[in-house]
């Protein structure tokens, strides 16, 4: 119990969680799978819509959102309240989907030139983009869905993500390098 007190007063600081959120999570820390079941109610349109940038597919979106929730729940105690629930909970996706993505990536198959532009004269309008983003490592396609798909700013990114804005920044040039290589039919 004496451990509960100063994570309360960690979780009521300015970039904190909010007080019910604060109640939910210590609640949760204690087996409380209502109070669980309410952060997830509060998060899971965020970690179904961070999912789904990365899988096209519903049913990889849902597996990975579930997965997301359980290894939260089972790993809830590591939970410093340093940040808001909501970016503990983000980088918990993230890992998973960047798991599941590496795993995918062995068994993903090459891109060809020829199907992502169907008409020279406009190009752009036949790309698919998830084939291009499939082609780029997990790390790229993730700071630039981030960033481009889910309109993430860079200080808000290194925020959530505990990079520094430098970071961000250099991840996100060289990324969009790779994907222009990609685009050129270079590796």
């Amino acid at each position: 119990m004496e451990l509960v007190f100063p994570l309360v007063m960690a979780m009521t600081a300015a970039e904190g969680p909010d007080p019910a959120e604060a109640e939910l999570v210590l609640l949760s820390l204690r087996g409380d799978e209502a109070a669980f079941a309410s952060l997830v109610r509060r998060h899971q349109s965020r970690v179904f819509r961070l999912a789904g940038r990365f899988f096209r597919r519903p049913e990889d979106v849902e597996e990975v959102s579930q997965e997301t929730f359980l290894t939260a729940w089972r790993r809830i105690g590591t939970y410093q309240a340093r940040a808001p629930f909501e970016h503990w909970i983000t980088r918990v996706c993230l890992r998973l989907c960047y798991a599941r993505l590496a795993a995918d990536r062995r068994r993903a198959v090459p891109l060809e030139p020829s199907e992502l532009l169907a008409a020279p004269e406009n190009p752009v309008a036949a790309i698919d983009v998830s084939r291009l983003l499939a082609a780029l490592p997990p790390s790229d396609r993730f700071v630039l869905l981030l960033l481009d798909g889910e309109g993430w700013s860079v200080k808000e990114i290194a925020a959530r993500v505990g990079w520094t804005s430098t970071n961000v920044k250099v991840r996100a040039f060289r990324a969009r390098r790779r994907l222009r290589r990609v685009l050129e039919g270079r590796s």
